[in-house]
């Protein structure tokens, strides 16, 4: 396969990636909700939180793209997005 049929795959599972971590979160609120004795406003604030700057940035992002290239921005992008989730796996409490 030559680079330019590879960039829908990559850009697809890029998406993936994003789509299902949303999802299973807004399920499983109930069940972090009780798991971290955290109130409905705290994780309702959460899950608005991560969507509303996920969904906020995702425009803006496209200037750098041009700028410094898509692949650099998509590379760079995961590693933040994987740099951020691993923390928030860890979470004892939904406080500090």
């Amino acid at each position: 396969m030559s680079g330019g049929r590879l960039v829908l795959p990559v850009v697809l599972s890029a998406i993936f990636v994003q789509l299902p971590d949303v999802t299973v979160t807004q399920l499983a609120a109930s069940a972090l909700q009780a798991g971290l004795g955290a109130g409905p406003g705290a994780v309702q604030l959460v899950l608005a939180g991560y969507t509303l700057t996920y969904e906020c940035l995702l425009i803006p992002a496209a200037r750098p793209g041009d700028r410094h290239g898509c692949r650099r921005l998509l590379v760079a992008g995961t590693v933040v997005f994987t740099a951020g989730s691993v923390p928030g796996a860890f979470a004892p409490t939904p406080r500090r």
